[in-house]
């Protein structure tokens, strides 16, 4: 009997024959796992310690095997994808043949599944950390400028950095590639798309993804426009465009950056109308409301707030046949947040005991992955917000301990409801409790997490640690500000 082959990522471990995986348990698992801080941010979607480590000793059909266990394809898939027969990509995954060592099929096989030249630097330069200079990504936010110019964004200085790291996909990679006609496996491979960008926002936050996902919205915007397909295709990918629109939009606000977010829900909006999606509809209106309360809460008065309201009932009338009761309990988050921005005590705490009511109703039901996040440590940290915008910040900083006593706490949101919680402490004049808690955010600000909405949370406490001389606090916040803008 045949030996089982080896792993051709770790060339170590056996490949169970029971077990139709490109790859063995552990390097699955590395597959999806994003870089250790020190090799720099993620180069691109599927980016992780076992691609380097392929592409650096130029053992591609690694990188293929690599690329299949992260985005979840099949061999069939993946060969639609790429427009090869699924026999020619067996065979070279098995190194029986060499066609992505010529550069035009490598090149090829990179634009079929957008992966970015930059990607490719390991390979090039033999190193695992390979990377672009900081000069050329200084010279991509310049010309990140005069693109969204064009658009008619308008930039404030402050969200700059995320909002530039966004645009310089246009003005910077090479134009990219749409197939000839849509099929299954390329809606298939957008919505892992979705789900990976997702879940690495989770880890590293969202100035460093939102180029990738303007870039993947951009690339199915497109297919929408110019491609081919079948008419049930066509709807699976107004949804899968809309729900792309819909991601970029929340990263481009985690970086900061809310016009931008602004015209990804607007997008989003109109795709899930064409798509006659309901619970993408309220998904974005939903978020819309986020939106306009976060504006209102910047200083912009009650009509952002007002608009908030309005937007998080229209995501409830979206949503009113819809059996998820996590979307529901969100919604209610949302009206939450509305009404304590509007000073209305009763309205928020009603809205709060909804999304309590919600919430135990969704125990056992089954609902999309993205909607999952919205659990008790959730309703903390929004009923938290509510008692802050109510001017109770000594009530928000109990609720915000209680998120954070949850295990499972996401690392980006453990920064962001650590930098809420200092600012709470701030609001009630305890500025060494308040430093406190902020330095033990800095380390995941300077170590990965780009979330500029994270170190805007923290300026209060900047504030304050400015006036009672806590000097380390300043300086290091400092830093950090420029890093991210940069």
């Amino acid at each position: 009997m045949a030996q089982a082959p080896l792993c051709p990522a770790c060339h170590k471990t056996r490949l169970s024959r029971y077990n139709h995986d490109p790859l063995c348990a552990p390097c699955m698992r590395a597959a999806r796992t994003v870089p250790p801080l020190g090799q720099g941010a993620p180069a691109w979607l599927w980016d992780s310690p076992p691609m380097r480590d392929a592409l650096a000793r130029v053992d591609l059909p690694a990188v293929v095997a690599v690329f299949r266990a992260a985005a979840g394809l099949s061999q069939h898939q993946l060969a639609d994808i790429i427009g090869w027969a699924q026999s020619s990509l067996s065979l070279f995954e098995s190194g029986q043949r060499q066609t992505l060592y010529d550069v035009r099929a490598l090149l090829q096989f990179a634009d079929a599944v957008d992966m970015p030249r930059e990607a490719l630097l390991p390979l090039v330069l033999g190193r695992t950390d390979a990377a672009l200079p900081e000069a050329w990504l200084a010279g991509a936010s310049l010309a990140a400028g005069g693109v969204l110019e064009e658009t008619g964004v308008e930039v404030d200085r402050r969200g700059f950095g995320g909002l530039a790291a966004g645009a310089v996909a246009a003005a910077m990679l090479p134009e990219m590639t749409v197939p000839s006609r849509v099929t299954p496996s390329h809606v298939g491979y957008l919505k892992t798309c979705v789900e990976s960008l997702g879940s690495r926002d989770q880890v590293v936050g969202g100035g460093v993804l939102l180029r990738q996902a303007l870039r993947q919205w951009q690339r199915a915007r497109r297919m929408l426009d110019e491609s081919d397909y079948a008419e049930a295709v066509g709807r699976d990918l107004l949804g899968v465009t809309g729900n792309l629109a819909v991601c970029a939009g929340w990263l481009a606000f985690d970086a900061a950056s809310v016009p931008l977010a602004r015209r990804m829900y607007s997008e989003a909006l109109f795709l899930a109308g064409s798509a006659g999606d309901p619970v993408l509809s309220a998904h974005v209106l939903e978020k819309s409301s986020m939106l306009s309360s976060h504006v209102a809460r910047a200083g912009a008065g009650t009509g952002p707030a007002r608009e908030g309201l309005r937007l998080a009932d229209q995501a409830g009338e979206a949503a009113r046949h819809e059996p998820l009761p996590r979307l529901q309990a969100l919604i209610a988050l949302r009206r939450a947040s509305a009404a304590s921005l509007l000073g209305d005590k009763p309205a928020f705490r009603s809205a709060i005991a909804t999304a309590r009511r919600e919430l135990d109703r969704a125990a056992g039901t089954e609902e999309p992955r993205w909607i999952r996040f919205v659990d008790e440590s959730e309703i903390a940290s929004q009923e938290a917000a509510g008692h802050q915008n109510l001017g109770d910040p000594a009530t928000a900083s109990l609720f915000h301990r209680q998120s954070l006593d949850a295990p499972d706490v996401s690392r980006r949101n453990r920064a962001c409801g650590q930098a809420q919680l200092a600012a709470a402490l701030a609001g009630c004049g305890d500025v060494p409790a308040a430093v406190s808690e902020g330095m033990d955010v800095l380390p995941a600000l300077s170590g990965g997490v780009t979330s500029i909405r994270t170190l805007n949370y923290l300026r209060p406490v900047r504030i304050a640690a400015g006036k009672s001389a806590a000097e380390e606090f300043c300086v290091r916040f400092d830093a950090i500000e420029r890093q991210l803008s940069a």
